[in-house]
């Protein structure tokens, strides 16, 4: 991965290195995240390292949770980044 991933970019899971990881989410719609689901990373434990783990978080259309899990950078694709 090339691209620093910082809080608000849009990601995808590109790899699970622990498939059974502790989520939580809305209870009508959670689920456990999946190698192709496009999330928002919404906090960095520590930006000054590029290898520490990241709190990402996808919605549905109406904006319930349906997942919202850490992850370690090798586990995602940058997508996109907000303009700011």
């Amino acid at each position: 991965m090339s691209t620093r991933l910082q809080e608000h970019d849009t990601v995808r899971v590109s790899r699970l290195l622990s498939p059974s990881r502790a989520f939580d989410g809305t209870e009508s719609v959670k689920r456990p995240p999946i190698v192709g689901d496009e999330a928002t990373i919404c906090h960095q434990y520590n930006p000054d390292d590029p290898a520490a783990a990241l709190a990402v978080e996808m919605v549905d259309e109406r904006g319930y949770t349906i997942w919202l899990a850490d992850f370690v950078p090798e586990e995602l694709e940058f997508i996109a980044r907000p303009s700011r």
